[in-house]
């Protein structure tokens, strides 16, 4: 069974000027729902795009990308938290 996952920003640390507490991002593999997706920085984005292909797709129940809660940018300095939400399609 195929997922929506929705990131939502849980924390920002630093001054990240892409992303409030809050934005969303919204992804149906393989694309970014812009209608229903906050601002997209390009560096995060890259860096998600493995845990958002494996996050889309149907998994064992044992597979440890069932139990990712949270995701970070990779922004050393400006790290963001998203939380992970994923909602079977029908």
């Amino acid at each position: 069974m195929p997922y929506r996952v929705i990131l939502t920003v849980k924390e920002s640390k630093g001054d990240c000027p892409y992303y409030k507490v809050g934005d969303k991002i919204t992804f149906e593999e393989p694309e970014i729902i812009k209608g229903e997706s906050d601002r997209l920085c390009l560096y995060a984005l890259l860096a998600l795009a493995p845990y958002l292909t494996a996050l889309c797709r149907d998994t064992p129940g044992e597979d440890w990308i069932n139990y990712k809660r949270t995701i970070q940018c990779p922004d050393s300095d400006r790290p963001v938290i998203f939380e992970v939400e994923r909602k079977p399609l029908k």
